[in-house]
């Protein structure tokens, strides 16, 4: 029972870690975007901005991503590519939202539109 209880404290520690880890790499990823966004920063620009400004929260990622598989029983170079996944991924996702924000301020600026009609009809 007390080894079943330490191993899930450390799967917990673990977890949280991640999750400290996450919170640290989105929080930075959105600084990020909304920098680039303000600079009005090509597709290439912010895919290098985010991994220079990011570059420390995506090593911690990588990192406990890497001690937690490991301690779930992968081998290093398992975690390492696991690791290296979930980085990817992550500077995939916003570089795929960075490239499609003209698409959605357009969508934004439409429904501002819409809804301010909808108040006018209101109104009257």
């Amino acid at each position: 029972m007390l080894i079943e209880i330490l191993m899930l404290a450390i799967a917990t520690q673990g977890l949280d870690a991640v999750d400290d880890a996450n919170l640290a790499l989105t929080t930075c990823g959105f600084a990020a975007y909304r920098h680039a966004n303000e600079q009005d920063q090509s597709l290439d620009q912010f895919a290098r901005s985010l991994s220079s400004r990011c570059s420390e929260p995506l090593a911690r990622m990588r990192q406990t991503v890497i001690a937690l598989q490991i301690e779930r029983g992968k081998s290093r170079a398992a975690a390492s590519a696991t690791a290296d996944g979930l980085t990817v991924g992550f500077q995939q996702q916003f570089a795929d939202q960075y490239a499609k924000r003209a698409e959605s301020q357009a969508q934004l600026r439409e429904l501002q539109r819409a809804l301010r009609e909808e108040r006018k009809a209101d109104a009257h």
